[in-house]
């Protein structure tokens, strides 16, 4: 009985593990078919825009899948686009447009074990914030070390950049849409509503990960990232977001210093905030930018 026990209470670990390691993700082709299809960004736009696909290779030993969308506007400015977890680069292409608009260049990329990346596990922002810090290497070689960078995440990009200024303090600022303020308080809460299992489950779970890709879930905590950083952050979040609740970002907000704003999306969902108000979203963010680059 007691190995019975132990032998489902260890499938379920593995299980849980799987799902934030080896995450079920979205092809690249089908991104670009389903940005198209909801309307996303504008296909025509797209094709006109110069672009330039490269390949940067990881510390970790895999390469990262990049392409870089070149604007109109003359400048010396560029913003890293971060994808959600499961999703690839083309899902960036929303936020594209409106970096473009403003006269920034873009460069878009696959997280590893995302799109054509290399494969490697799935760790949430740990490993994925040093993969950011080459891109910015990129950036800073390719631009010049006068240029001015913004990174900008949605969802598990979002934690991504906020983790970032843990270990680079190069960028001019950062936009944080719907990210998670700590990886154990996400997935309590997940756990518990959409899961039903007890959330003593999540300590086994870390170690099980821990084992398997060499990162505790308390290693991905992106509030204490905002804590100590200097660099200007604007939070965006939906207000009717229960998958990474708004109270994350309300969090995040009030414990950094200065240099922060925040636009909560009335009637968006997760990661849908752009979608939802487009003429919102364009206008808080270009504010934000040209206060502060």
């Amino acid at each position: 009985m007691i190995k019975k026990l132990l032998f489902w209470l260890g499938g379920i670990l593995l299980g849980l593990s799987d799902l934030i390691l080896r995450p079920r993700k979205v092809s690249s082709d089908r991104e670009y078919k389903l940005g198209i299809k909801l309307g996303r960004f504008n296909e025509e736009d797209y094709k006109k825009t110069k672009k330039k696909r490269f390949m940067i290779y990881s510390d970790y030993g895999y390469n990262l899948s990049c392409e870089l969308l070149k604007s109109a506007l003359p400048g010396n400015k560029i913003a890293i686009l971060c994808h959600g977890f499961s999703h690839g680069k083309y899902k960036s292409l929303i936020y594209a447009e409106v970096f473009l608009k403003l006269g920034y260049n873009v460069l878009i990329y696959d997280h590893r074990n995302h799109g054509l990346s290399g494969k490697a596990h799935t760790s949430m922002g740990y490993y994925e914030k040093h993969d950011l810090k080459k891109i910015v290497d990129w950036c800073l070689n390719t631009y010049g070390s006068d240029c001015k960078i913004v990174t900008h995440g949605e969802s598990m990009g979002g934690a991504t950049v906020l983790l970032h200024l843990e270990i680079d303090n190069r960028v001019a600022c950062t936009i944080a849409d719907c990210a998670y303020s700590d990886l154990k308080e996400l997935l309590k809460h997940q756990i518990k509503h959409y899961y039903h299992l007890p959330q003593f489950l999540i300590p086994l779970e870390s170690l099980i990960t821990y084992v398997r890709a060499g990162f505790w879930y308390g290693g991905v905590s992106p509030i204490k990232a905002v804590r100590n950083t200097d660099t200007p952050i604007l939070f965006i979040h939906g207000k009717r977001d229960s998958y990474v609740p708004t109270k994350m970002s309300r969090k995040m907000y009030d414990c950094k210093r200065d240099k922060k704003a925040i636009y909560l999306v009335a009637g968006a969902g997760h990661a849908n905030s752009c979608e939802t108000n487009r003429r919102g979203y364009e206008k808080r963010v270009g504010e934000f930018l040209n206060k502060y680059i």
